[in-house]
């Protein structure tokens, strides 16, 4: 995940997916975003998270069931490209293969009672005949074996084997017995009879028999356990004939598994990658139910180049105000191809305004629907934003270095359909020359092919003919005996009462000179002393 799409939520939206099955996960971890040329595309994904949306509301329990088993899918990635290989499977990658086409059915049996029925890519293929190939005995259950059915010699070597264990069996039974009656002792569960070491007359009867071998010793005991008997030693090499026998045909077996499943791997690859699909479907399908979102309006690739939103939010931001208590005030604001500006106080939601931009430009290029109330946009080749953000210790830049650095490598987007997303820039220099490269800047900006949004403090910005202008409400229509009074409480509740008064509504502003001036009354709010806040409003007017 880049810098970008972390401060974006990106990665939050990609934690919140959250798919149940390794497909569907995997699908999440290599999403791309569309580009312009790919609206066609984007419209049909749109339009089945729609129907997905829809079928949350009609047939909610179907849909628990299929996420359900999507969860219960062990991932079979690895051994369909074993087998595609010419590999043999062993019976554990048989039992999980079983276990992926018994889901693969159950699901399939679900998606067919859901009204409209999902596009075809969402569905799993028909492997009813390769289910009933590991199934011989038509058990009906998940679980695997190499039956008997598989091979009539496979069957013969086992019917042989079980004999002959048997007759090792009663051969070690009757063994024992006669050794027990020789030395008046009992075999423990291993085998073995015990001898106590200081016992020299028992160890001697028991090794008088010549029927025993020592077998191990304690620090008090010495253990002895029965020689094997020639018959013992035929039953055991015949054991070890039929078993190898056994092996071989059990291998035979798997061989002839799977050539059957290889012929079958094309269709299992793209079934695996519908239900990634469906897996992801349904993530976002329940993410949009839970987050209020809309479905965006598209934009043409041959129309301009344009991003409006209206009450909409960021879901981060949202739910971090929430755990205090808060409340988020939704953002709307109209963009076209050239530059706007956004102005306020400090505090004031002009970054917060910057990621819910970018958030919803990319949920949109991501094939998401969007939390707001409308939203209208094209496809961006890029999204890029540029904060204040930095650390010394990886760039080895200042933060104004930082700054520029970042902005040099987003320019060249800057000239295709792309979106860019500046905060504060060259605030971290002194304001008459950051103030000239920001004005520099922006009028660069607009003459390109770009959506681009940039937040200021300084004056200059805001009376650029060329340039949209943006203003956050802010304290503006706060009464100053109402921040008289709020000054009044302690410096921590007046904290928490700014965000309160505090409006972050965005409003079109014409071309003005001077830009609203609220750092004072933000600073005296915050609980700066009287003195400081009377000599910078001296300073102010002069």
């Amino acid at each position: 995940m880049s810098d970008a799409g972390l401060m974006l939520g990106i990665e939050y939206f990609l934690a919140c997916l959250a798919p149940t099955s390794p497909y569907g996960q995997a699908q999440a971890k290599g999403l791309r975003p569309f580009k312009p040329g790919q609206e066609g595309d984007l419209k049909e994904e749109l339009a089945s998270l729609e129907q997905a949306i829809s079928l949350l509301a009609t047939h909610l329990s179907e849909i628990i069931k299929i996420r359900h088993y999507l969860a219960q899918l062990p991932d079979w990635r690895e051994p369909l490209h074993e087998v595609t290989a010419g590999g043999v499977l062993s019976d554990v990658e048989l039992f999980s293969l079983k276990q992926n086409l018994y889901f693969f059915a159950r699901i399939k049996e679900l998606q067919a009672t859901l009204a409209p029925r999902l596009p075809v890519k969402y569905e799993p293929a028909d492997f009813h005949t390769l289910l009933a190939l590991l199934d011989p005995d038509n058990s009906g259950s998940p679980s695997f074996y190499l039956s008997d059915s598989y091979s009539l010699r496979l069957a013969e070597y086992r019917d042989k084997i079980r004999a002959q264990q048997r007759a090792a069996n009663r051969q070690s039974e009757i063994q024992k017995e006669r050794a027990a009656k020789l030395v008046g002792l009992s075999f423990n569960p291993a085998g073995e009879i015990a001898a106590p070491r200081h016992d020299r007359s028992l160890q001697n009867r028991i090794e008088g028999t010549n029927l025993f071998i020592q077998s191990r010793e304690t620090y008090t005991e010495r253990y002895y356990q029965l020689k094997p008997t020639p018959q013992e030693i035929t039953l055991a090499q015949e054991l070890d004939r039929l078993l190898k026998h056994e092996q071989a045909e059990e291998e035979r077996v798997r061989h002839k598994l799977s050539l059957s499943v290889k012929v079958e791997a094309e269709r299992l690859r793209q079934t695996i990658a519908s239900l990634g699909r469906l897996d992801l479907l349904l993530s976002k399908a329940l993410l949009a139910r839970d987050w209020r979102c809309v479905r965006p309006e598209l934009i043409e690739r041959d129309a301009p180049a344009e991003f409006v939103m209206d009450k909409a939010r960021h879901p981060e931001v949202e739910a971090s105000l929430r755990k205090q208590g808060k409340a988020f005030t939704p953002v709307s604001i109209s963009l076209q191809t050239g530059v706007a500006v956004v102005t306020g106080a400090n505090m004031g939601g002009k970054t917060v305004t910057l990621r819910t931009v970018g958030l919803l430009a990319s949920l949109v290029a991501y094939g998401m629907f969007v939390p707001a109330s409308f939203c209208r946009t094209c496809l961006f080749t890029h999204i890029t934003i540029l904060t204040g953000e930095y650390s010394v210790f990886v760039t080895g830049l200042s933060r104004f270095g930082h700054e520029i650095a970042a902005l040099c490598r987003a320019l060249p987007s800057a000239q295709t359909r792309a979106l860019l997303l500046v905060d504060e820039l060259a605030s971290s220099t002194n304001p008459a020359e950051g103030s000239a490269l920001a004005q520099a800047v922006a009028e660069h900006l607009a003459r390109s092919a770009s959506v681009c949004l940039l937040t200021t403090h300084y004056d200059r910005m805001a009376f650029l003919k060329d340039v949209a202008h943006w203003q956050v409400v802010g304290l503006s229509n706060v009464p100053s005996v109402v921040l008289a009074q709020a000054l009044a409480d302690s410096p921590a509740a007046s904290q928490r009462d700014l965000a309160e008064l505090m409006d972050y509504t965005l409003t079109p502003t014409e071309p003005t000179r001077h830009l609203p001036r609220e750092a004072l009354r933000v600073a005296a709010h915050l609980g700066l002393p009287a003195s400081i806040l009377a000599r910078a409003a001296e300073l102010l007017h002069r």
